[in-house]
């Protein structure tokens, strides 16, 4: 049966859902399900809307709360996760201005899950889920999916961050995700889990290091691969940060997770999970 692929634009970029093993007319309509979701969690967690949880988080004066949605503070909690997992390479908050005593490596918020609300303790908070919003949404269309009990299909954000459920057909065990580029591009049949990039082409040049402050040194592409789309796509933007030996480290230390790093002479360095899936 052919896979009917369909297309949406939200979060200032393009997105795909390709589904497999159902009648197109079916497979639209939880398409749709899902695409509006997205248009959901984009009122939710973008900081350009300006009634969003987020940017209602970005207005607060230090000392101050607000509540948020359960999706934003499950987000901001994952966010939380693979900040302390990177030793904040990755922060969504690194941009905020802090008052001198709050010490740099302690969150400029807080978060009171039972309660729903943050806390500002930031002079100025300034808090940005791009690079894990959009992984975030694919988690949550996925999960939409489900409740139309589709169980095979791909999910693309913006072309660098893919999360595929089952396979593409009867005959394979995932859907094909192009991994690296020029001579050391391969192909990972991708099944239950996500793969994201992070490069210069996209953002690469605009990604500051929230340890040091400083632009990103990497030049050449990393990948992450993880469970959940919200894990790769936040891990991707920690992997472009890091050095090589940081990311081999981290993939080491969680048997989930892989990582995918260009080498100087073009080929693809991978490590964790992706040796594995790679048969190294």
């Amino acid at each position: 049966m052919f896979a009917p692929a369909f297309q949406h634009e939200a979060m200032a970029t393009h997105w795909e859902i390709v589904v497999a093993g159902q009648e197109r007319d079916y497979a639209r309509q939880a398409a749709e399900a899902a695409f509006r979701e997205l248009d959901r969690l984009e009122n939710l967690l973008s900081r350009y809307i300006e009634s969003s949880d987020v940017s209602r988080v970005n207005g607060l004066a230090r000392g101050a709360s607000t509540p948020i949605s359960p999706e934003t503070l499950e987000c901001l909690l994952i966010a939380a996760d693979i900040s302390l997992v990177t030793h904040r390479a990755f922060d969504p908050a690194y941009a905020s201005e802090r008052p001198p005593e709050l010490a740099a490596d302690t969150p400029p918020f807080t978060l009171d899950p039972e309660r729903h609300t943050l806390t500002s303790l930031a002079t100025h908070l300034h808090v940005d889920l791009g690079a894990v919003g959009k992984g975030y949404a694919l988690d949550r269309m996925a999960a939409t999916l489900r409740e139309w009990s589709i169980t095979d299909a791909c999910l693309n954000g913006g072309g660098s961050s893919v999360l595929a459920l089952g396979a593409a057909s009867p005959d394979t065990v995932g859907w094909p995700v192009g991994l690296g580029e020029g001579r050391g591009q391969r192909t990972l049949a991708l099944n239950a889990a996500s793969l994201s990039g992070s490069g210069t082409s996209v953002q690469g040049a605009h990604l500051i290091d929230p340890r040091t402050g400083e632009p990103a040194l990497r030049t050449t592409r990393a990948w992450a691969f993880a469970p959940t789309a919200a894990q790769a796509d936040a891990l991707s933007t920690a992997f472009f940060l890091m050095t090589d030996a940081e990311v081999a480290a981290l993939c080491a230390a969680h048997s989930q997770i892989g990582g995918a790093l260009t080498g100087l002479d073009g080929e693809l360095i991978l490590h964790g999970a992706l040796r594995s899936r790679a048969g190294l």
